[in-house]
């Protein structure tokens, strides 16, 4: 985030309102600007299958599998994003740039093998039911291992200053997406879903090929140790760990949910529960606003002075350390305390909208009834996440550790008992699992700083 950083600051610095619209602006397409286009891609293909007539058999199928390979994708790279992050991080900090093509290649490499193992189970347990085009099933299996790439290539576009460059990429790949599907659908006589999904395997190629172009030409050297990165899921495990219990805690709910709950349905080999699976995908999108403030705030209020007060710590007096360490966290509370406040105010705000609005899109009933709970239990989340992220700041790998092992443990624990009392409990899982592992990140940071000279200074002279 470092490259992020700099540029907000940059903008900033200036006092004009234009200045100001200009830097949300570029924290919105910098931290959220391709969900934003992923979510305009999924709504446009749900609105072209109720518009070309697709049947609803067809399309909930459709929307089953690919939920099934989005969500693996985004499982298998967001366990391993917190290590890979912090190597491309240290890569950049001991000037050893030549690294990172090749970690971009050897993670790309083992990302897309997962992947491949995953699809090619889906895609032969969907031949066994009776789904016997291959052009369909060889789709849904390239599908599944483009798009892990791309969410892989995410963690490494972060450390790239052309930001507009890489929007644009995923601009022209559902651009030429989207004209492919034109061609298929009037030039051929490919089923519909099929030709949907060669349409988003052009779109994630695409975009796949021109982040690796904008990453070769920004790091101008490679060398050959394209599985370097694997040490350091040895050498910090408590890293990944954290990573780990963080992505897969966010979707425990749903897989548990699908598999044994009376809200879930068959469709083919997959099981969803559509009302829950619904309401926590607009739950997600009320709080898609906590990333952009948590970059803007933290980027460029605290991280000058944890500059300053990390730099204290080499060659400064304990008078200055002190100083710096004092105006260090005095800006955190700071920083932590607005986003809480602003997202909680966005939150409340953009739930009571949804409430009002949301039945007259046809959305109401059990979906209505989630939807409520689950946008505080993802405001939860998030904001326990971004406590954890300051724990990443001071190196507390253990505390980040402690903190996303309790957001497991206790989701699990709630989504079980909500299976219990009944469908009305089922959305009190995440709430009850954010608002504990918070509470744990909040006062594990706060333990931390109360030592953080002597554990600083100690590592600082290592």
């Amino acid at each position: 985030m470092a490259g992020i950083g700099f540029e907000l600051r940059k903008i900033f610095r200036g006092t004009s309102i234009s200045s100001r619209i200009k830097g949300i602006t570029f924290a919105t397409m910098t931290t959220i600007g391709p969900t934003l286009i992923f979510l305009a891609m999924l709504i446009g293909i749900n609105l072209s299958l109720s518009a070309l007539n697709v049947s609803e058999k067809d399309q909930i199928f459709f929307s089953c599998a690919t939920l099934y390979l989005f969500l693996f994708s985004i499982i298998i790279t967001g366990t391993t994003g917190t290590t890979i992050t912090r190597f491309i991080s240290d890569r950049i900090h001991d000037n050893e740039e030549d690294s990172i093509p090749a970690a971009m290649f050897g993670t790309s490499i083992l990302i897309s093998g997962l992947a491949a193992l995953f699809a090619g189970v889906i895609v032969v347990l969907l031949y066994l039911d009776g789904i016997t085009d291959l052009v369909m099933l060889i789709s849904l299996y390239v599908l599944t291992i483009v798009v892990s790439i791309t969410y892989n290539l995410m963690f490494f576009i972060s450390a790239l200053k052309e930001y507009l460059k890489i929007t644009a990429a995923f601009f022209v790949g559902i651009i030429l997406g989207a004209l492919t599907f034109v061609l298929l659908y009037q030039f051929t006589t490919l089923n519909v879903l099929i030709s949907i999904l060669m349409a988003m395997v052009v779109i994630f190629t695409v975009i796949d090929l021109m982040l690796i172009y904008l990453i070769l030409t920004f790091f101008n050297h490679s060398n050959r140790d394209y599985f370097a990165f694997l040490a350091y899921f040895k050498k910090y495990p408590y890293l990944f760990l954290s990573g780990f219990f963080y992505i897969v805690t966010l979707y425990v709910p749903n897989i548990l949910y699908w598999l044994f709950s009376d809200i879930a349905i068959q469709v083919s080999i997959f099981r969803v529960a559509p009302s829950y699976d619904m309401a926590l995908f607009l739950a997600i999108l009320v709080n898609l606003s906590t990333p952009v403030i948590f970059v803007v705030k933290v980027e460029t209020k605290f991280f000058e002075k944890y500059q300053k007060y990390v730099g204290s710590l080499i060659n400064g007096t304990f008078g200055v350390i002190e100083k710096y360490r004092k105006i260090m966290l005095k800006t955190m509370d700071i920083e932590l305390f607005y986003i809480y406040e602003v997202q909680l105010i966005i939150t409340i705000i953009l739930t009571c909208a949804g409430i009002l609005l949301l039945p007259m899109l046809g959305f109401g009933g059990m979906i209505l009834n989630y939807f409520l709970l689950l946008s505080i239990g993802v405001y939860c989340t998030y904001l326990m996440y971004f406590t954890v992220v300051f724990l990443y700041y001071f190196d507390d790998q253990f505390g980040s550790f402690i903190t996303t092992l309790t957001f497991f443990v206790a989701t699990l624990m709630a989504t079980l008992i909500a299976l219990k009392l009944g469908v009305a409990y089922y959305p009190a899982a995440l709430f009850v699992g954010g608002l504990v592992s918070w509470v744990v990140g909040f006062f594990r940071l706060r333990s931390f700083m109360e030592t953080i000279n002597a554990r600083l200074y100690c590592k600082s002279a290592e």
